[in-house]
């Protein structure tokens, strides 16, 4: 896994952005876990600062429309354009799973009120997007291939 990884974590309920900013500390990954209570202090800060994050973890109550309008507002935000964004929350249906990979969602989290299981959780998934970002990519049907001699 990647040794540092800097991230956007846009929750309105302070113990959770504690909870996650521990969990990122325990996996000694993080160089910046920047927090936000909604999306547009998180707008007002990309607004001003030139660096952007690798991911950004969006809490949400009701995906459905909460996410949309959320989603909606950072990829308005050019710097944030293609920076995957994670929907979180206590539990998820197949349903809002499907809605929010259909609304642009690079992945969801069912967050857990266990610090070590949510820092396990959060591993598991940085793990998975890095091996996706490294994969080589499948040669294309009919296409040539090199052939060592």
């Amino acid at each position: 896994m990647k040794q540092q990884i800097s991230s956007f974590l846009i929750d309105d309920s302070r113990d959770a952005r504690n909870q996650f900013f521990l969990a990122f500390d325990l996996l000694q990954v993080s160089k910046a876990c920047i927090c936000f209570d909604d999306v547009d202090h998180a707008a007002a800060f990309c607004t001003a600062q030139p660096d952007t994050p690798d991911y950004i973890f969006l809490r949400v109550q009701q995906p459905a429309e909460d996410g949309k309008r959320m989603l909606d507002q950072l990829r308005q935000i050019p710097s944030l354009e293609n920076t995957p964004v994670i929907f979180y929350a206590a539990a998820f249906t197949p349903e809002d799973m499907t809605r929010m990979k259909s609304l642009g969602a690079a992945d969801w989290l069912v967050k857990s009120s266990d610090l070590h299981q949510l820092k396990n959780c959060l591993h598991t998934m940085l793990e998975a997007f890095e091996r996706r970002q490294t994969a080589v990519p499948p040669v294309p049907e009919g296409a040539l291939s090199p052939v060592l001699v």
